[in-house]
């Protein structure tokens, strides 16, 4: 196991879903590889994840599905 690159703690690799905003809009990808710290929750892309995610939002990749997003703007909540 290794160990965080800005707080020392046990990392582990997970697949999370990242969020993207492109073009004003946001775009959900699914199950991309990460390493998250257990100690301090950092998330780290993994090797070669970036030139993924890029390649999809840029070539503008028909998605799998599309799904509503509810959307909360906090300056108005009391």
């Amino acid at each position: 196991m290794n160990r965080c690159t800005f707080c020392g703690g046990k990392t582990e690799e997970k697949k999370v879903t990242h969020p993207q905003e492109y073009k004003g809009k946001i775009i959900l990808l699914e199950n991309v590889p990460v390493i998250v710290c257990l100690q301090c929750g950092e998330v780290l892309l993994k090797p070669g994840v970036l030139e993924k995610i890029q390649e999809v939002v840029w070539t503008e990749t028909p998605p799998k599905r599309t799904t509503p997003v509810p959307v909360f703007d906090l300056a108005e909540v009391n």
